[in-house]
């Protein structure tokens, strides 16, 4: 009698202290770190051991657990800013086309070529997730277009499907949308966005949480925009969390003054968005000139 007793206090003490103990939360982010290639002086942004200390340093100050990562081009690369000790790097696995010498001229340059550029998630190794599929299917059948990267995050409370984006760029706004010279780029865009939409509704139907960030090469946030009409679509339960990220910020404060409208953004379900700590979403300042995109970040509590 004793004996259970005793047990049935050990059992009640146990329980009441894991109801005491919150879920600790998960802070995810995106970033474009803009051409990050795996050796010094590579690539279209060619970089020094410098700058690759800066970009390890602005990660390590955000202090985030999971990181949607675009333009690298590979773990390796991503591993030199996301300590390997701390970090596992999930890349997308669409081939690499481009060599080192074969890649195409970048821009603005004479001899210096374009390395792969993949989107890929870091995750810190405290936290559980499992690896799912490479989206391949959102790049359609243009080689040149980038897969997602997915993974499904598993928290205390919850688990939720990350996804990391790169859309094709060069249809941002309505202004391109009727510019005959930018109709290809135009098109490729509206099949993404078609095939992100896709996604989504899997995920609906499965009855699974999600979040869909990175690099959309589109400005979402403005009325009326077809892409946001179509991955807000009600029937979709997405919310675009990223949409007043910069309400009541001064512009002097803002990324960048030169650019009022964001392509980078965080979309995630509408239960998903019930658990984010309130005021978490954030635009952090670029400190210097490349990379050339800014971290957008938010916690799920």
């Amino acid at each position: 009698m004793h004996t259970k007793r005793f047990f049935a206090l050990v059992m009640s003490f146990a329980i009441a202290l894991a109801s005491s103990v919150s879920a600790e939360p998960i802070h995810i982010a995106a970033w474009n770190v803009e051409h990050l290639n795996e050796d010094n002086d590579a690539g279209c942004i060619p970089r020094s051991d410098d700058d690759y200390e800066y970009i390890a340093g602005r990660i390590a100050d955000l202090n985030a657990d999971v990181v949607a990562i675009q333009e690298v081009e590979s773990a390796k690369a991503a591993y030199r800013v996301f300590p390997e000790s701390k970090w596992l790097v999930v890349m997308s696995d669409r081939p690499n086309n481009r060599g080192s010498d074969s890649g195409a001229i970048c821009w603005g340059t004479e001899d210096k070529r374009l390395r792969h550029q993949a989107t890929g998630i870091a995750i810190r190794r405290d936290v559980n997730f499992d690896t799912n599929p490479s989206y391949a299917h959102l790049a359609g059948d243009n080689p040149n277009q980038r897969w997602g990267t997915d993974v499904t995050i598993h928290a205390s409370n919850v688990s939720f499907r990350v996804l990391s984006v790169h859309l094709a760029s060069g249809c941002w706004g309505a202004e391109q949308d009727g510019d005959s010279n930018r109709s290809n780029i135009c098109t490729t865009l509206r099949g993404q966005v078609a095939r992100l939409a896709e996604w989504i509704e899997e995920r609906n139907a499965n009855s699974e949480d999600f979040v869909v960030l990175g690099d959309f090469n589109r400005r979402l946030a403005i009325s009326d925009d077809w892409a946001a009409a179509q991955l807000l679509d009600p029937s979709l339960n997405t919310t675009l969390v990223t949409s007043d990220v910069r309400d009541g910020v001064e512009q002097a404060d803002w990324c960048d003054a030169r650019y009022p409208d964001l392509i980078d953004h965080i979309l995630a379900s509408n239960t998903l968005v019930d658990h984010l700590k309130s005021d978490s979403v954030i635009e952090h300042p670029r400190i210097r000139e490349s990379p050339d995109h800014c971290i957008i970040s938010a916690v799920i509590e």
